[in-house]
């Protein structure tokens, strides 16, 4: 049954009957006030409408009309809302696209990676490499040709996984400035530090397993993370070799003594103490694929966080050994703690919230977290 919209309060309630256009009303409240002015005081009085018949019923104002959807929506919810015939305004907006459509919308996207984790991996591992043997001239050159690598091996990705012509047209622009930019770089740095060319031999084959998943259709992979986030954590050794002119062999191995870096027992010095170094960085950097994983796009899969916690508690032990012969600072070691606590307790967190409230941490708090780490990952191998 449809509930009537209650009328306004007024001396005078008039309820119509409907019937012949000339009937009268039905029933008239005993006020004779008039409300105005320009109101009549009763049947037949004096008002705008005259005498008897329709012009009485065209006098007196309608207190009540037939109820509609419209009371419906009112009594049920309080908010009133306006016939659509009276409704006026822009058309209705489509609601904003999803990151995964947004995602997969690959010319909107060509030009910045949407990967914020990414940055990190671009910054951090140099810097290491800067700590440990110091600032060359060569990363005027070195850096914006890793950088541009890094944004041309996104625009090719999205390019391989992209079937639409259409679509491909949008990557070409992008793509054509990234390669050419990284061609150019790459070459005036071969030039200035001819050394720096044996790098891709570590380097080539991690880019072409990360090629090989974007090609399979499988970019988000397990394997295709750490093989990234592996070749960035080699610009650690990268830059060093770039500090110390490429002394010490092939990849560091010559063993040449004199060159900068020392463990905090002295016992590592030179591209030792830096592969240790290197070989930490990467650790941290390849178990933020997991843990990541676990907590967006693998939730609730219990087999990855097992997985990801015994990784990192593997790596926290192994620091904790090494802090107690001095090769490591205390420091560090403790990091490694924190950080395998955090591969447990932050998706345990995560997972609770999408289940009990359907609001799990966005991807902004990780990201806060995942800096606050990079910052004491930095410091305590600086302090070293």
């Amino acid at each position: 049954m449809t509930q009537q919209r209650p009328s306004d309060p007024s001396e005078r309630h008039v309820e119509y009957v409907s019937g012949e256009p000339g009937a009268g009303p039905s029933a008239v409240s005993p006020a004779s006030a008039a409300d105005g002015p320009g109101d009549a005081a009763g049947p037949g009085g004096p008002g705008p409408g005259g005498a008897g018949g329709g012009r009485e019923r065209a006098a007196i104002p309608h207190q009540q009309s037939r109820p509609g959807p419209e009371d419906d929506r009112l009594l049920a919810t309080g908010e009133r809302v306006r016939p659509s015939s009276a409704r006026q305004g822009p058309p209705e907006r489509r609601p904003r696209p999803t990151q995964e459509e947004i995602r997969r919308q690959p010319g909107r996207r060509a030009w910045v990676p949407r990967q914020h984790g990414a940055w990190s991996m671009l910054v951090l591992p140099p810097v290491m490499g800067w700590v440990v043997g110091g600032v060359s001239w060569v990363n005027l050159l070195l850096l914006p040709a890793w950088w541009g690598a890094y944004f041309a091996y996104w625009a090719w990705s999205q390019w391989l996984r992209t079937r639409s012509a259409g679509r491909r047209a949008l990557l070409v622009l992008p793509l054509g400035v990234y390669t050419a930019w990284t061609a150019m770089l790459a070459l005036l740095t071969v030039i200035a530090a001819p050394y720096l060319i044996q790098w891709a031999v570590p380097l080539a084959p991690l880019f072409a397993v990360a090629v090989h998943q974007v090609w399979r259709g499988h970019e988000r992979s397990l394997a295709s993370g750490l093989a990234t986030t592996a070749a960035a954590s080699l610009m650690a050794a990268v830059t060093y070799s770039a500090a110390v002119d490429g002394a010490g062999g092939f990849l560091g191995t010559g063993g040449t003594p004199g060159l900068p870096g020392a463990s905090p027992n002295g016992e590592l010095t030179g591209w030792a103490w830096t592969w240790l170094v290197t070989a930490l960085t990467a650790a941290y950097f390849c178990g933020t694929v997991p843990y990541i994983k676990a907590m967006i796009r693998e939730r609730f899969n219990i087999p990855l966080l097992v997985g990801t916690v015994l990784a990192h508690a593997a790596v926290a032990a192994l620091t904790a050994w090494l802090a107690v012969g001095g090769y490591v600072s205390w420091a560090l070691a403790a990091l490694w703690v924190v950080l395998a606590v955090r591969s447990l307790v932050m998706p345990l967190i995560q997972w609770h919230l999408a289940r009990s409230r359907h609001r799990p941490l966005r991807p902004g708090v990780m990201g806060v977290v995942e800096i606050v780490m990079c910052v004491l990952l930095l410091v305590t191998v600086a302090v070293s």
